[in-house]
């Protein structure tokens, strides 16, 4: 995504309009001088990082007192998840009590434009005095900046902070030089398994040749894998239902959901060559070939991964330290998750972007842009990356960085430990950058993950019985009773 640079006309305008922030702001007296803002200036910011990204963001909130002297941030962590957050700052939208930053989803900014309460970035960015260079922007990763822009209404919205995706964890210690030729001898080539082979699956090779032969070198060969509470051995567990089904849609190219002409949502899904995918799942279900958080009674599936209870797991990046576990160490491979043969490369995006909210106030959303420039400077995400066990860098810059390099050396860690596996995080996110893809955000884009990720859980529990076409109409006119 190419920076778009305005005319010299708007950018003149947009100076007069910025540069006229000298009116008080809610901070009380005693000018200093220094910095841009030439005014008392509080603004919140509100987040749901945990202990790691709470100590860094403290330390930012002091040192950018010293760039910004008239600027107060008061960062507060709000308890409970994203929605959770969303919840809390459309509640405080009536009584003024609401942030200035704050984390979200593109899920979770789409309300709040649709509230009249976003503000839109592009005047910032692009400012000749305090936007982003060329050079600046153009060091962002680029899927990352222009999730900012996917909305109903035309703009930047938000801009990237904390990023992750989704990996394939898998046990290396079983896997690497587990040769099934005994088994089948077309799996690689008859050579036994390698980080290779694992990390260029496709669904129809892990579903139709993989995944039956470790269950059958499993129980005709040697004990590979634990059974499961129900007796059931099964092969890989995937943590989200909603983000399979999303990820299956955009990598076989089947619609999801879409924006019209008009700006408004559709919901698309409701096609017959998703319900053919879901019920080709179910039969990979009932054969043990994977699970799902929905199908495991709403549990995390690391919790079977970390116990020999299955051989792969998906999940979150941001999550990576959950794949692993003092009691029972392990080496943990990481790898890209199964493709669409013949279809789109494609790793759903995740993790929380930064937005401005409007209190009507010109210093206040200028502080909040310069803070969120200072936090996202190449030396501050750097070290977000590297303190925040799962999160990477949203800065291109950071992965040539000798620090980003060391800790991403495998080879250099200990084996069995976290930082090995940390490093095997690094490493694959410097192969699937290319591949990150997300949806469009509108009002109602919510309710239809939320309803996906049911009906994938439900077709997968019901098999043969599940009224597939019934699942689905339900599903739809849920998501458009959100619209």
């Amino acid at each position: 995504m190419k920076k778009k640079f305005l005319t010299l006309a708007f950018l003149a305008s947009t100076t007069v309009a910025l540069a006229s922030c000298g009116r008080n702001s809610g901070g009380g007296s005693g000018t200093v001088e220094g910095g841009i803002i030439d005014t008392p200036t509080t603004i919140y910011l509100w987040t749901t990082a945990g202990d790691e990204g709470q100590a860094n963001l403290n330390r930012w909130v002091e040192d950018f007192k010293e760039i910004e002297p008239n600027v107060t941030v008061v960062n507060n962590k709000v308890s409970g998840n994203y929605d959770d957050l969303e919840n809390m700052i459309i509640t405080g939208f009536t009584g003024n009590n609401y942030p200035d930053l704050a984390y979200g989803y593109p899920d979770n900014v789409s309300n709040y434009i649709d509230y009249g309460r976003a503000v839109q970035l592009d005047d910032y960015i692009n400012h000749p005095e305090y936007g982003l260079t060329e050079e600046e922007f153009n060091d962002y990763v680029p899927s990352y900046m222009e999730e900012g822009t996917q909305y109903t209404v035309e703009g930047t919205w938000s801009v990237p902070f904390s990023k992750s995706t989704e990996g394939m964890f898998y046990n290396a210690d079983i896997l690497i030089g587990l040769d099934l030729s005994e088994v089948d001898s077309s799996i690689n080539s008859g050579n036994p398994l390698n980080e290779a082979y694992l990390n260029n699956l496709t669904w129809e090779e892990f579903f139709g040749k993989l995944a039956p032969a470790l269950l059958k070198y499993d129980a005709e060969v040697r004990d590979i894998i634990q059974p499961q509470d129900d007796g059931v051995t099964r092969v890989l567990g995937y943590d989200s239902d909603d983000n399979l089904f999303i990820t299956l849609a955009h990598q076989y190219g089947y619609p999801y959901t879409s924006v019209t002409e008009d700006g408004k949502g559709s919901i698309d899904f409701n096609t017959p060559e998703m319900k053919a995918k879901l019920q080709e799942f179910a039969e990979y279900y009932e054969k043990g070939y994977i699970f799902t958080k929905g199908t495991n009674e709403g549990n995390y599936v690391n919790e079977k991964f970390t116990v020999n209870q299955c051989l792969f797991s998906v999940g979150s990046t941001g999550g990576i330290k959950y794949q692993f576990s003092d009691s029972n160490p392990m080496n943990v491979g990481v790898a890209k998750i199964p493709q669409a043969d013949g279809g789109t490369p494609s790793t759903i995006l995740q993790g929380p972007s930064m937005c401005i909210l409007d209190h009507g106030d010109e210093n206040r959303k200028l502080a909040s842009w310069l803070f969120y420039k200072y936090i996202t400077t190449p030396e501050n995400t750097l070290q977000w990356a590297l303190n925040s066990t799962g999160y990477y860098p949203i800065r291109l810059s950071n992965l040539e960085d000798p620090a980003y390099l060391a800790a991403a050396d495998a080879d250099a860690q200990q084996d069995k430990s976290m930082e090995k596996l940390t490093a095997n995080g690094f490493v694959y996110y410097g192969t699937m950058t290319d591949t990150l893809f997300t949806s469009p955000a509108f009002k109602g884009s919510s309710t239809a993950r939320t309803q996906v990720g049911g009906l994938l859980t439900q077709v997968l529990l019901q098999g043969d019985a599940a009224d597939i076409d019934q699942l689905f109409a339900d599903a739809e006119a849920m998501c458009n009773l959100a619209l």
